[in-house]
């Protein structure tokens, strides 16, 4: 079922499916609806089959029907959105929603994990 989640739910569901070892099958990409740091950012977490049936948008890029049906953008893969919630627990087992959504934020501005060095990884 496709559907626009919170930041929230959207971490759960990929932490979820990738805990559960079926994260690579079970989810392609991350579509977003504005800021991935503000609160009223929405997400859709697109499957594997979804992306065979994607449409051309007006800016030329390839989307699933529900993500141009709501307007929404790529953000990251499902992967590297998954290893950003990783990486960030494993630099602050602490972190809060605000925590992640600048980690992803940083990640897809910089295609670097924030405050880690890279030959830390």
């Amino acid at each position: 079922m496709s559907e626009l989640l919170t930041l929230s739910e959207a971490i759960t569901a990929i932490t979820d499916a990738f805990d559960e070892g079926d994260g690579w099958d079970r989810y392609a990409w991350v579509y977003i609806q504005g800021e991935i740091t503000e609160p009223t950012c929405r997400v859709y977490l697109s499957h594997v089959a979804d992306e065979d049936d994607s449409l051309i948008d007006d800016h030329g890029e390839a989307l699933p029907p529900f993500a141009a049906q709501h307007h929404l953008v790529h953000f990251l893969e499902a992967a590297d959105f998954a290893e950003v919630l990783f990486v960030q627990r494993r630099r602050d087992p602490a972190s809060t929603l605000g925590d992640f959504a600048l980690a992803l934020d940083h990640y897809r501005r910089h295609d670097s994990f924030l405050g880690v060095p890279p030959e830390s990884l």
